[in-house]
């Protein structure tokens, strides 16, 4: 196993460096936050440079490179500002589902607008309990048109506002199936309203979608089984990894910024990088964010490779990276001492978005349940 980034790799983590350097200011950071607005700009010049749907194949508007290198992009934008970079990093997650489980047709239709910055894919979770009495959340229409009706559906999803497309996971009839279902947002009975209520990821837009009778035609239908061939189960991975390169990200910015505020500030006619408390401080911090950088880039590898270990490794991977990159903003906001508090300074917000990431969809108890069910029943 080779541990060296090739040519190309380091060329597109350069890229994406001096992409997030020019273009990700703090002033319009902490505006776009206010007000909790998508930075559409900056999404399309992402996608003008190649960055959004890295993945895809060419046919399709991408670079034909695998999610390893879109780890790469992810985590320097996160390195550079966490709301903006999880912001982009969320705005083709939905497509993931569409590339490795969509037909052709599918294909064309819905990932090239993403690369082309008109349109972003996220994803919606309808909770398909329901008692005898009711109707299921999503049923299948009782002719041979193919056609599904989501009956009713309430979720949170980011970038709600902006145009482009849902992907709805849920059951069918057959309790077996896991089922897809490509959702334009300007379909009847699509109800889109409230903002993010969370403490962190407020770029990102979150808003309250509502499905009431909304009619999907069958070429919408992605379909899968379960252990055979599961969107739900792809989504999961792909989101636990990007959520994991997000922290990172976040980690290796706090870090930075913790490093150099320890060079320049003065305490006692010191430096305080000089005192060993902040130096041993560093150097914990330095050898979590090494390891965590390790199984990231491994378990983007292995999904790239669909290593067999994949599940488990996205729980821990996903796992350490949010517990180091909240434990690392905290210490950087204590070596920062009382300016690390204030809005102004992004290490604040780099917390809220630490936080906020450990525990959106899935939090660190369900990783440590999958973790430990692969242990004792394997």
């Amino acid at each position: 196993m080779k541990f060296e980034l090739t040519d190309v790799q380091r060329d597109i983590q350069k890229a994406a460096r001096e992409f997030a350097e020019k273009e990700f200011d703090p002033d319009l950071a902490l505006e776009l936050e206010k007000e909790e607005r998508f930075p559409e700009p900056l999404f399309k010049k992402a996608c003008q440079l190649g960055f959004i749907g890295i993945d895809y194949p060419e046919q399709y508007g991408g670079q034909s490179l695998g999610l390893f290198e879109n780890v790469l992009v992810i985590e320097e934008f996160a390195r550079k500002d966490s709301g903006i970079g999880i912001s982009l990093s969320l705005a083709d997650l939905g497509s993931c589902i569409i590339l490795k489980h969509g037909d052709e047709s599918q294909k064309n239709r819905f990932l090239p607008p993403i690369t082309l910055g008109r349109a972003v894919s996220s994803v919606v979770f309808i909770d398909p309990s329901h008692s005898a009495e009711e109707e299921p959340s999503i049923a299948e229409a009782m002719d041979d048109s193919g056609e599904y009706i989501i009956n009713k559906g309430e979720s949170q999803t980011p970038h709600g506002s902006f145009e482009g497309t849902f992907i709805v996971l849920g059951t069918g009839f057959d309790p077996g199936k896991i089922l897809a279902l490509i959702v334009e947002k300007d379909r009847e009975g699509v109800m889109i309203s409230g903002s993010n209520q969370m403490m962190g990821m407020k770029i990102s837009s979150i808003r309250k979608v509502v499905l009431n009778r909304v009619k999907v035609p069958a070429d919408h239908v992605i379909r899968g089984r379960d252990g055979e061939k599961n969107p739900l189960m792809t989504y999961h991975q792909v989101h636990r990894i990007r959520t994991s390169a997000q922290a990172l990200g976040i980690s290796q910015g706090a870090f930075e910024r913790a490093v150099r505020h320890a060079r320049e500030r003065e305490q006692f006619g010191r430096k305080i990088a000089q005192f060993q408390g902040i130096q041993f401080m560093l150097a914990e911090l330095y050898t979590r964010i090494e390891a965590v950088r390790s199984l990231v880039y491994r378990v983007a590898f292995a999904y790239d490779v669909q290593s067999p270990d994949l599940e488990v490794l996205t729980s821990v991977t996903r796992l350490l990276a949010t517990e180091v990159a909240v434990k690392t903003t905290v210490e950087s906001i204590q070596i920062h001492g009382g300016v690390g508090l204030m809005k102004e300074y992004s290490i604040e917000r780099m917390f809220r978005d630490a936080k906020t990431i450990q525990n959106y969809e899935e939090t660190n108890l369900v990783q440590k349940a999958l973790i430990a069910r692969k242990i004792v029943f394997s």
